[in-house]
């Protein structure tokens, strides 16, 4: 990591444990670059934003006068603090699910590592200084008179176009991390890994470019992060839900949607906010949350339901009755809810190309396998 490149960085620590405030510091104290700024509780760091540019700001939870979640809400409502990230000190998955939804950047665990603590603060620094300026390139071809072009502009253009994919990839690497606390098993973290490289290649057969393609595959990834708390099962093909359990999973879907709502809107937050929330809707308005149906639902959600219904139906954990079945049952299955569940048009490019995406399948499990036994 070149820590000079990112310049002098002010990180504000607010934790009421002093031994933990200066714990961080005597692990960072080797990158000469950082400056700290301690807070021992909400309403001190408050006052210190007020007074002094902060860079980031690692935020503990259980403190006295203002607590983690009301000095996270607070921060969140001024935007002059909008381009500063937050990182929350915590390990429960429940409560990064309600943090996220309140506005939370990342999140560390306790005890400290040297590693992840390096790495974080490094991602949200750069990433923050390549927001700056892919806003200030912006602002600068804005104000561009037509026909008095310079001569750079192409390079302008060709640097924001690197801004943006490098500030969408360091979104994913965020939702990565979060995502890795969704797994149930192992077989669900290579199912997910599945779905995402069958998705990826049916929307290339569609007709959508690498880097579309691949934005549509890593949607089908982070897709139900909100779902960290339903622990029901979820059928694929005919809902059996209580109306409880209903309400429950239409609110961790809306709750997924509101944590891309409030990233910057890159091709990869407009791609995975359809996804999340128009995957489970159907073609013939049966489904939910918001019952649309046919071209009310974009193809990239249809794409990704296609891909998962398919993958669970040939996996070890089928939501369909409850067992595997067979390459012929399912192509049927598929094909039956053409016009119903599924889109047209998308079912019958895949049913097309089903023995590829058969195949293809055992392909990405078995290269997996090896991996393991390597």
């Amino acid at each position: 990591m070149e820590w000079d490149k990112l310049g002098d960085i002010k990180l504000l620590i607010v934790d009421d444990d002093a031994f933990n405030r200066q714990l961080v510091i005597s692990l960072l104290s080797q990158i000469g670059t950082i400056s700290f700024i301690e807070a021992e509780d909400g309403l001190e760091a408050l006052s210190i934003l007020k007074q002094t540019e902060v860079d980031m700001v690692l935020l503990d939870l259980h403190m006295p006068n203002l607590n983690g979640y009301d000095t996270l809400l607070e921060i969140k409502k001024e935007s002059k603090y909008n381009s500063i990230p937050v990182a929350i000190l915590t390990t429960d998955k429940q409560e990064k699910v309600k943090l996220y939804a309140l506005g939370a950047d990342d999140f560390l665990s306790k005890p400290y590592k040297l590693d992840e603590l390096e790495s974080r603060i490094y991602m949200h620094i750069e990433n923050k200084q390549q927001l700056k300026l892919k806003q200030v390139l912006v602002e600068q071809e804005e104000v561009m008179v037509p026909n008095t072009v310079p001569n750079n502009v192409e390079v302008n253009r060709s640097q924001n176009t690197y801004n943006m994919e490098y500030l969408e990839q360091s979104q994913k690497e965020i939702f990565y991390n979060i995502l890795k606390f969704t797994y149930q098993d192992e077989a669900h973290e290579k199912s997910v890994k599945v779905i995402a490289s069958l998705t990826k290649s049916l929307a290339k057969l569609i007709g959508y470019g690498d880097r579309t393609a691949n934005n549509i595959s890593s949607a089908s990834v982070v897709r139900s992060i909100g779902l960290l708390s339903f622990s029901d099962k979820k059928p694929i093909l005919e809902y059996q839900y209580s109306s409880k359990n209903k309400i429950l999973y239409e609110k961790y879907i809306f709750l997924t949607y509101q944590l891309f709502d409030i990233s910057v809107e890159t091709d990869f937050i407009k791609i995975a906010k359809k996804v999340i929330i128009q995957h489970r809707e159907h073609f013939d308005g049966s489904g939910f949350p918001n019952q649309r149906s046919g071209d009310q639902i974009h193809q990239v959600a249809y794409i990704v339901s296609l891909v998962e219904t398919f993958d669970a139906l040939l996996g070890q954990k089928s939501y369909y009755n409850n067992r595997i079945h067979s390459p012929i049952e399912i192509y049927n299955l598929l094909k039956a809810q053409s016009g119903q569940r599924f889109h047209p048009h998308i079912t019958k490019i895949f049913l097309e190309h089903f023995e590829y995406f058969i195949t293809l399948r055992k392909k990405i499990i078995n290269e997996n396998i090896n991996k393991e036994a390597a």
